[in-house]
């Protein structure tokens, strides 16, 4: 009976590991390479919070974490060697979103390319997968 009872409570904190483990991030991309150096050594004096907005989505299959605002913010704590502080993207953009339908939401994400074709923010290698435009029909 008392093997039962191990069994159980094996099998439960097995269940409670996978719980307090921390969810690997999604890939985080952007489509903004262009940065004001001046704006960046600002901020990495001045700030001591650096908040980046993401928008958490779907494109073509894969999970992403796309910077959506606060690309200078990133970059000025990177240089200071601390993690930045990310949140959800603003009231405005989420209106935009919410007035689209789930395919337009990835074909508007894919398409609107500020400066660059996706990249991983980290490596700074093209998202492949994400070159070519996505029509909708």
């Amino acid at each position: 009976m008392s093997s039962m009872k191990l069994g159980i409570q094996s099998r439960h904190l097995a269940n409670l590991g996978e719980v307090f483990q921390p969810k690997e991030q999604p890939p985080l991309i952007s489509c903004q390479r262009y940065l004001n150096e001046a704006v960046v050594k600002r901020k990495a004096d001045t700030f001591h919070v650096f908040v980046v907005r993401i928008h958490e989505c779907t494109l073509r299959g894969k999970q992403y974490r796309v910077i959506v605002d606060g690309h200078h913010n990133y970059a000025a704590a990177k240089r200071l060697g601390v993690e930045p502080t990310f949140s959800g993207p603003g009231n405005k953009f989420l209106r935009i979103l919410g007035k689209m339908t789930p395919r337009q939401q990835e074909a508007f994400m894919i398409n609107n390319v500020t400066d660059c074709d996706h990249y991983y923010v980290e490596t700074g290698e093209i998202v492949a997968e994400l070159e070519a435009p996505m029509v909708v029909k």
